[in-house]
């Protein structure tokens, strides 16, 4: 498991904790991304990547165009990763914590 931190990537000290598959839901919940796009983003090493691209698209959480070398294959969430995608997201944004300001009345 890893620890995402807010929307400023992986901190493997704070916040949430998801797996590597969860947190490439989270990248494609923004729209479809290239393999390689997935790096930067999640933090992940290549393998661990296409790991977790194979078991998603097993599961049907995801699917590629299949065109092009493995990297630069697009990558999207379907309906049903898309379903999971933001009941994962719900969870981050509900237990990040809240940066409050406090003003005297």
């Amino acid at each position: 498991m890893l620890v995402l931190n807010g929307s400023q990537g992986i901190d493997r000290d704070k916040r949430i904790i998801f797996t590597e598959a969860d947190l490439i839901l989270l990248c494609l919940l923004d729209g479809e991304k290239k393999i390689t796009d997935l790096r930067p983003q999640t933090g992940l090493s290549t393998t661990s990547i296409y790991n977790n691209v194979k078991r998603l698209l097993d599961l049907g959480l995801i699917e590629d165009d299949r065109k092009g070398s493995p990297g630069n294959r697009i990558l999207k969430l379907t309906d049903k990763g898309y379903r999971v995608a933001r009941l994962l997201k719900i969870l981050k944004d509900e237990l990040t914590p809240k940066e409050v300001e406090l003003r005297p009345e």
